[in-house]
């Protein structure tokens, strides 16, 4: 069956291999934040913001252009022309970037960030630009083929290879005595890196090559070039102001009151413990637009207005299942979290306050995939552009004068705009359906029968004679279970009545 689906078979498999893949980093960041602390967390984070400018620069709109052309062509010799074209732009764009971002560390630290102790940070997180590259230019070629069992091998080896290098690392400097700073973090960022970077060059080893003329080559590189330089410029337009915003919270929470330890604190909590729980289940939403954008490109190449349109209603149910299973998911689980996990009660706050994000950020992803499908890629930008101004405003003006909970409301409201602007752009394309009973109201009464029904099995379970910590946390985990257990099964039972 899942063969004469590929787009779901290639989401299904990525959807595993991104959960995971955030299972591990999940992990990563508990024994992380126990390790550095909330201030090292925060000096970690800081330094995001530099590596996603430097990674959009170097393969950003590289990536999406190899995919979309993978699936537009159908010659072997010229999907592999593709590939190499996309190789030869992304490693030369990554190499500058590497060697300028290295020699102009310190500057970048005490101009940019407004941080001196982020330098040696930012130095040697930028050694992974051309693994990064080439990791992204296989993994789009192998996305426009809509073979997903490479990339998505290749990310469970890397995260592997993270949180297993930090727990070497972190045990050997510990038994040495070794001060515990957020290079160690820095150290098992390359070290995972370097581990996906070899595995797509051994995929690769087994497939077929093509001779190519370096004519041929040269004209791939054009047609790619007169993509992926709208798509670079767009994304670093982007990350340029996610940077922007990343780095004036810091200082927006200092002109609150703060001090700079507190403020890093305050950062490293938000964007270390409790943004990415927040995201976590959005693992199912980006396999499923990782695919769209291959599949909806090649349905809009050849006329399939109503294949475009399925999808798009299909997407559509899938974001605002999850995003409403989300929201219920952290109001039950955010203080546990924040509090048990983390041992930050204030992680356990912000989850509860951004789980209302979900279905917008989840719909909003899925959009924005196909968007950039169709060839919307400006629209899409623009879109995202005003919601990143929102939220610069919440930081420019709110938080000095509310603190951080300005930023939080800003959050929310700005992925509002961004999905709705997103949602009624599309609409004037691809005339979707959206049924409120369909992807509101029913996935919400499953939700509360979900969540209903774990609470129910985790009190019958107090009353056992057993107590303790490990006890307490078994009942959680079965609880956990029970939730997502129930959950699933009226999501196979719609899926089963939707097939038939």
């Amino acid at each position: 069956m899942l063969n004469k689906h590929p787009v779901v078979k290639g989401a299904l498999i990525l959807t595993i291999a991104n959960i995971i893949t955030r299972a591990f980093g999940f992990l990563y960041r508990i024994f992380l934040s126990n390790l550095i602390g909330a201030e090292g967390m925060g000096l970690f984070q800081l330094t995001f913001p530099v590596i996603a400018f430097c990674t959009a620069l170097s393969c950003g709109g590289i990536q999406i252009a190899v995919s979309r052309f993978v699936a537009e062509t159908k010659s072997k010799s010229s999907q592999f022309g593709v590939l190499i074209s996309g190789l030869i732009l992304s490693m030369v764009l990554s190499f500058g970037t590497l060697l300028f971002v290295f020699h102009f560390s310190q500057e970048i630290a005490d101009n940019i960030i407004h941080n001196t102790a982020s330098s040696e940070l930012i130095k040697y997180s930028v050694l992974t630009l051309p693994m990064i590259a080439l990791h992204a230019c296989v993994s789009g070629y192998y996305l426009g083929l809509k073979k997903t069992a490479v990339p998505a091998w290749s990310m469970m080896v890397e995260q592997s290879v993270k949180i297993l290098s930090l727990y070497v690392l972190g045990t050997i400097w510990l038994s040495e005595h070794h001060p515990i700073t957020p290079m160690l973090a820095v150290y098992s960022t390359i070290l995972s890196e370097l581990a996906g970077m070899l595995f797509c060059l051994v995929a690769m080893g087994f497939e077929k090559t093509y001779r190519l003329h370096p004519s041929t080559i040269m004209h791939s590189i054009k047609n790619l070039f007169s993509v992926s330089y709208l798509l670079t410029l767009n994304r670093l337009s982007l990350t340029f102001l996610q940077c922007v915003e990343a780095i004036q919270l810091p200082l927006a929470l200092e002109q609150y009151g703060m001090t700079q330890y507190q403020a890093l604190a305050l950062y490293g909590i938000l964007t270390g413990m409790a943004l990415p729980v927040v995201t976590f289940p959005s693992a199912i939403n980006n396999s499923i637009s990782t695919m769209l954008l291959p599949s909806v490109a090649e349905s809009n190449v050849d006329g399939n207005a109503e294949a475009v349109r399925k999808t798009t209603e299909k997407s559509i149910r899938f974001s605002s299942v999850s995003g409403i299973f989300g929201i219920g998911l952290f109001l039950s689980f955010g203080n546990f979290i924040g509090s048990d996990i983390f041992g930050h009660p204030q992680a356990g706050t912000y989850i509860l306050i951004l789980s209302w994000l979900c279905p917008f950020l989840y719909l909003s992803i899925s959009f924005g995939s196909i968007l950039h499908g169709l060839g919307k890629t400006t629209a899409a930008f623009i879109h995202n552009t005003i919601g990143i101004v929102l939220r610069l405003f919440a930081i420019w003006w709110g938080v000095p004068r509310f603190g951080i909970n300005a930023y939080l409301l800003g959050l929310l409201f700005s992925n509002l705009v961004t999905t709705f602007l997103h949602g009624i752009y599309l609409h004037k394309f691809v005339p979707y359906r959206f049924l409120a009973v369909t992807n509101i109201i029913k996935p919400t009464i499953q939700t509360v029968i979900s969540l209903a029904t774990g609470f129910l099995v985790q009190y019958i379970f107090r009353y056992s004679a057993y107590t303790g910590r490990f006890y307490y946390f078994g009942t959680i985990g079965l609880r956990l279970c029970i939730i997502c257990g129930v959950f699933a099964w009226f999501i196979f039972r719609d899926f089963k009545a939707s097939t038939v």
